[in-house]
């Protein structure tokens, strides 16, 4: 099976050495790369120029915001067909519209390193998901896995944000609260219906399984 997977953050310049991510770490996806690539899939994992952990096994390309991973990921998928898409980056909701420095409203492309002595004003515009448009992107019609981190949601709250994903055959969902250092756990949902739940080490065998419990659409 040939698998293409998305990890770790996008970064969101406010300048030339300043931009805002969050914490992933490309763990996650590094380990699913690796483990599929084992498992004998021919494996392409896009990663994340800032990812603390890269895939070692398999081939890689690279992505740095969220524009660059939007392109990469339509170029790819146009050029290459993928049975299995799983889309793990955690990409930003917002991207840095301007930067209001004292009297001056600045472009972050424009700006090479802002000043440190004053204080700042970051306009954010929000982005489209782009989960919701590899399926449109894709030359083919690969089976589509989305993942949703969520932070402290139980119950109804959960269902509602696995719900939001839109575009996707199956969303795996876990909790910040959930993840130790010595332990992962993931529930796999197909149209926000829990269909199993399974340990870090147990995902990959669980995510490539999924694409024969359903005919591509």
């Amino acid at each position: 099976m040939k698998i293409l997977i998305t990890l770790g953050a996008t970064a969101e310049a406010i300048d030339g050495v300043r931009f805002i991510t969050n914490f992933s770490s490309g763990a996650t996806g590094s380990f699913l790369a690796d483990s599929l690539h084992k498992q004998g899939h021919k494996v392409l994992a896009l990663c994340a120029k800032t990812a603390k952990y890269l895939p070692s096994s398999c081939r890689k390309d690279f992505f740095t915001d969220f524009n660059s991973l939007d392109k990469l990921i339509k170029k790819t998928i146009k050029k290459e067909n993928f049975d299995l898409i799983i889309h793990l980056a955690a990409v930003s909701d917002f991207s840095p519209k301007v930067i209001i420095c004292g009297d001056k409203k600045l472009l972050p492309k424009d700006v090479k390193k802002l000043p440190s002595d004053k204080d700042l004003q970051i306009v954010l515009k929000s982005n489209f998901k782009i989960v919701e448009r590899i399926k449109d992107y894709a030359a083919n019609k690969p089976v589509l896995v989305a993942f949703k981190l969520t932070n402290g949601a139980k119950g109804k709250a959960i269902i509602e944000a696995v719900s939001k994903v839109k575009g996707a055959d199956f969303v795996v969902h876990n909790d910040l609260t959930q993840i130790t250092q010595k332990s992962r756990s993931f529930t796999l949902y197909r149209n926000a219906v829990k269909q199993s739940s399974c340990l870090l080490a147990s995902l990959p065998e669980a995510i490539a399984a999924l694409p024969s419990e359903i005919k591509p659409s």
